[in-house]
C-alpha cells in the first residue's frame, strides 16, 4: 500500500528528511526569519513506527540508523549517506511545491523511504510531529525534545480548525418598538460580505445588540475557560470585531479590542489584558489544543514549534524563545471562514447538500428568541 497525505503531513516527512541532511535547526525571529548564528545541532532523530522503534544518527557523512524490533527484540544497524536523505529532501520539495491535491502519494519518495525502514507518513508513537535530540548552542547540552510542526508550503497551515461545534452563538436583543421580519432581512442580506452586512444592519438599522450566549461544542467552551476564565468571551468578542469592522488579521482585531475593551478591564496601567489572553490561546492551539478533545494543558511537544517556510527553509521556536514564539503567532494568524452551508435558493436555512454541517452566518430564531452563529477558524500566514 502507498504512502498518502496531504501537503501538511508530507511535511512532516521533509523536515525529519531535512533535519538530517542538514544537521540543524535555526531559531527564528518575531518575523519568521532565521537568527545569524542561534541554531541547534541535530544530535538524532526517534521515530515510532508500527512495528519497531528507530533511531537515525547524524554523523558526519552518514546516517547512523538502528532498527529495534518490538516483537522479536532484535535491532538492525546500518548506515546511508546524509547525501541521500538531502537528495530526497529537495526532490520532495519539489513535489510539494504547487500541488494542491488532498492526497498524495511518491514513489521515488516512497522507495527510499522504505530503504531507511520508514514506512508510514506521521510518527506513530506521539502525539508530537518529531522527536529529535539537539545540542543547545546556549550551554553545549543535550536535550530529547518534541515539536509540532506547521507547513506554509503550498497553502497557509491552519492552527485551529473549523467545525460545527467551533459555532460561536450570540443572542439578539432588539428594542421593544422594533419590528423584525427575519426571512426578509435574511434574503435581503444574502450579499458578498453577508456576515459583515448582517452584523452592521442588525447594530446599526435596528439597534440590536449581540450578546455572546455560549459555544456551541461544550468541550471548547471548556477548553477555553481552561486556558482562561475570560477566553469564551474574548474570542466571541474578536470574532464579533473582525465581521464589524471587516478585519482579518488577529493582532489587528486584538488592537481593536484594546481599544474599544467590550470586557471592560481596568487598562490604567497599560496592561494588556486582550492581547496576552489571546496569545495564550493561540499557544494552546499551536501547542494541541483542539475543539473536541479535553485539553489538560500538557504540551506533547516539549520543544516548541516547527516552521516550514514556503520556500523550504525550516526554523523553530524552541520553548526558550516562548516570547518571540507568541509574537509570531499574534503576528502571523488570521482568520479564515469556512463555508457557511446556508443555501442560496432559501437564504437563512441550511443547505440541503452541504458537505460540511457548520451552519452558521444567518439569523434564526429559537422560541421567542432571535440568534446568530459566527464560526472561529485560524490560520497562519507565511
Amino acid at each position: 500500500m502507498s504512502l498518502k497525505g496531504n501537503i501538511g503531513e508530507w511535511s512532516e516527512i521533509y523536515t525529519f528528511l531535512h533535519v538530517l541532511a542538514y544537521g540543524k535547526l535555526d531559531v527564528a525571529d518575531e518575523s519568521l526569519k532565521a537568527i545569524p548564528g542561534e541554531f541547534y545541532r541535530i544530535i538524532e532523530v526517534l521515530r515510532q513506527e508500527f512495528k519497531s522503534s528507530n533511531r537515525y544518527i547524524r554523523e558526519d557523512d552518514h546516517i547512523r540508523i538502528f532498527i529495534n524490533d518490538e516483537k522479536s527484540h532484535k535491532e538492525e544497524e546500518f548506515s546511508i549517506p546524509v547525501k541521500s536523505f538531502a537528495d530526497n529532501c529537495l526532490n520532495l520539495l519539489k513535489h510539494l511545491k504547487g500541488n494542491t491535491k488532498r492526497s498524495m502519494s511518491f514513489e521515488d519518495i516512497e522507495s527510499f523511504l522504505h530503504d531507511i525502514k520508514v514506512y508510514s507518513i506521521k510518527d506513530t508513537g506521539n502525539k508530537r510531529d518529531i522527536t529529535i535530540r539537539i545540542e543547545d548552542f546556549r550551554n553545549g547540552g543535550s536535550h530529547l525534545l518534541g515539536f509540532s510542526i506547521k507547513s506554509l508550503i503550498g497553502q497557509n497551515s491552519t492552527l485551529f480548525n473549523a467545525g460545527a461545534g467551533t459555532n460561536f452563538i450570540y443572542r439578539i436583543e432588539f428594542p421593544s418598538d422594533i419590528a423584525f421580519d427575519m426571512d426578509k432581512f435574511n434574503r435581503e442580506t444574502y450579499i458578498h460580505e453577508k456576515i459583515s452586512t448582517r452584523i452592521n444592519r442588525l447594530e446599526q438599522e435596528f439597534s440590536a445588540h449581540l450578546i455572546f450566549d455560549h459555544i456551541q461544542s461544550d468541550i471548547l467552551q471548556q477548553n477555553l475557560m481552561m486556558i482562561d476564565g475570560d477566553l469564551p468571551s474574548i474570542m466571541a468578542e474578536m470574532l464579533l470585531t473582525r465581521y464589524r469592522h471587516k478585519l482579518t488579521t488577529i493582532k489587528a482585531c486584538a488592537d481593536r479590542l484594546s481599544i474599544d475593551n467590550p470586557l471592560g478591564f481596568d487598562l490604567s496601567r497599560h496592561q494588556p489584558f486582550y492581547k496576552y489572553k489571546i496569545k495564550k490561546f493561540l499557544q494552546d492551539a499551536a501547542m494541541g489544543m483542539t475543539p473536541e478533545t479535553v485539553w489538560n494543558g500538557h504540551y506533547d511537544a516539549t520543544g516548541g514549534q516547527i516552521i516550514v517556510k514556503e520556500n523550504g527553509d525550516i526554523v523553530c521556536y524552541h520553548i526558550y524563545e516562548l516570547n518571540r514564539f507568541l509574537e509570531f503567532l499574534l503576528n502571523f494568524t488570521y482568520f479564515e471562514q469556512p463555508a457557511t452551508g446556508e443555501s442560496s435558493n432559501n437564504p437563512g436555512h441550511q443547505k440541503p447538500d452541504s458537505k460540511k454541517n457548520f451552519f452558521f452566518g444567518w439569523v434564526y430564531k429559537e422560541g421567542n428568541e432571535y440568534f446568530i452563529k459566527l464560526n472561529l477558524q485560524v490560520r497562519m500566514r507565511g
